[in-house]
């Protein structure tokens, strides 16, 4: 039952974001490109578009902060917490988890160096 209720709330962020981001792109654009430049008022449809457009365009960056924001707020609330689960990782671990995390936010080591970064 706890499984379906969190698919549930997921869908629902899943859907209530990109809703209001719509709501949003709607009143800013309405307000103010339409003034300013003159084009067009747009409706909620195609102000959702346009803000699922631009997370296509920009790697997805505010939905993926929900996922990310989404994972860190289970691990600090999980019965252990992050302190200690970060603190009970053996050092391969630690090298694992940092290089995930950097392929997952586009941070590659320098190049030329040959070296792995995580290594100090």
């Amino acid at each position: 039952m706890k499984r379906i209720l969190k698919r549930f709330a997921s869908l629902l962020v899943l859907i209530a974001v990109p809703a209001l981001a719509g709501l949003g792109v709607m009143a800013l654009w309405n307000g103010v490109v339409t003034t300013v430049c003159g084009f067009a008022a747009i409706t909620f449809y195609q102000a959702v578009g346009l803000f699922l457009l631009g997370q296509l365009l920009s790697s997805g960056f505010i939905i993926g902060l929900f996922f990310v924001f989404g994972s860190l707020h289970a691990m600090v609330h999980s019965r252990k917490g992050w302190h200690d689960h970060w603190h009970n990782m053996s050092d391969e671990e630690r090298l694992e988890f940092i290089k995930r995390r950097r392929e997952m936010f586009g941070f590659r080591n320098r190049p030329g160096n040959g070296e792995d970064a995580c290594k100090e």
